[in-house]
């Protein structure tokens, strides 16, 4: 491990989701820096910029440093799966292109988010996604209900898609 990963691993919350794909707590403007030397090229931010934990003028900082800044907010309290489907399709499409860092305040949310992705668009078994996210945090009834909500609907995707498949090529599941 280099000084630029380890400097990365200590950022609050870290996880390495895939080569192109890493998430964290709030990053400070040094933190920023690291991760723009590492090579990320887009910071999406899913907290709220009225909390105490937020970073103030974080557009700007990544604006001066030439990383893309989103800034998505989920309502911690009132969470909508629209959003987090729109969350999980962006980062599908960007990380097959560029080296993306999702935060939140405390990465509990974008571990929440992840758990779905690493099932969904990584093909993880259950199980070790579970552990991952708990790695981080315990849901609330809140974010699990969530989390199952936007999984129904990954799952129809999934279906649609496999059935779509099959149909083009009726010898796709042989």
């Amino acid at each position: 491990m280099n000084d630029i990963e380890h400097a990365l691993s200590h950022i609050e919350n870290f996880q390495f989701i895939h080569e192109h794909l890493f998430t964290s707590a709030q990053p400070n403007a040094e933190q920023l820096k690291t991760i723009k030397e590492y090579g990320v090229n887009t910071v999406i931010n899913l907290g709220l910029s009225n909390l105490e934990q937020s970073l103030a003028h974080q557009d700007q900082i990544c604006l001066d440093l030439g990383l893309n800044y989103i800034q998505l907010p989920i309502s911690p309290d009132t969470p909508s799966d629209d959003q987090c489907l729109l969350v999980l399709d962006m980062l599908d499409h960007l990380v097959k292109e560029q080296l993306v860092w999702v935060h939140c305040c405390k990465n509990h949310h974008v571990s929440s988010l992840m758990y779905l992705y690493r099932q969904y668009f990584m093909d993880m078994d259950l199980p070790t996604a579970q552990d991952l996210m708990h790695n981080i945090w315990q849901p609330n009834d809140t974010w699990t209900g969530l989390t199952h909500a936007v999984a129904l609907q990954l799952q129809g995707r999934k279906a649609t898609k496999e059935l779509q498949q099959s149909l083009i090529h009726p010898d796709y599941f042989t």
